[in-house]
């Protein structure tokens, strides 16, 4: 199975270098040490191991596919902080709410791969004691993100990160341009 993320000596064939999914995200591994983090659509873990590797004394990390987690498995195996649970977030959440509260949040490229995008940026706020790190696909950047898919019967909703994330509590800090026209954004706690 094709993966998201290459990882040289196990998993060669994927859609994303490590590399380009690191842009923008140096100044919160800087952060890392010492502190926790939540890693929602974690995919192989990678990102995940480089918060680890930078300090962070746990990183809990939520997967859909099972293929991925195999990987992360094999990948992290020498990173004990780094924690892994499968689970769709769509279903994970309702379930895991109220949520454990982390340091950092990652939120990287995956609420708009749930049918309501909201769902997963609440929470993410909900479990950040201070600060989320959001991506939205290059493609759909302009404030709003839109799911990818709908459940049956369900239309695809859109959001408008800002009002979300303003509601919820955050301020926007910076933009940091990434790969392929995506960005990293910092969003802190007021």
């Amino acid at each position: 199975m094709k993966g998201w993320i290459s990882l040289p000596g196990i998993r060669e064939h994927a859609d994303r270098t490590l590399a380009e999914q690191m842009l923008g995200l140096n100044d919160a591994l800087a952060e890392a040490e010492g502190r926790t983090v939540l890693d929602l659509g974690a995919a192989e873990c990678a990102i995940s191991k480089e918060f680890a590797k930078a300090g962070a004394t746990r990183v809990f990390a939520i997967e859909s596919l099972h293929e991925h987690l195999e990987v992360a498995r094999r990948y992290c195996a020498d990173t004990p902080q780094v924690e892994m649970q499968q689970g769709y977030l769509q279903d994970w959440i309702p379930a895991h709410d109220p949520p454990e509260v982390f340091d950092i949040v990652l939120c990287l490229g995956i609420a708009h791969k749930i049918h309501d995008p909201s769902i997963v940026l609440r929470f993410a706020c909900r479990s950040a004691r201070d600060l989320v790190l959001f991506r939205a696909p290059a493609h759909a950047w302009n404030g709003n993100v839109t799911a990818k898919h709908g459940r049956t019967g369900v239309t695809r909703q859109t959001v408008h990160v800002p009002t979300v994330m303003a509601d919820e509590g955050f301020a926007l800090e910076r933009h940091i341009p990434g790969a392929r026209g995506e960005g990293v954004e910092y969003w802190r706690r007021k």
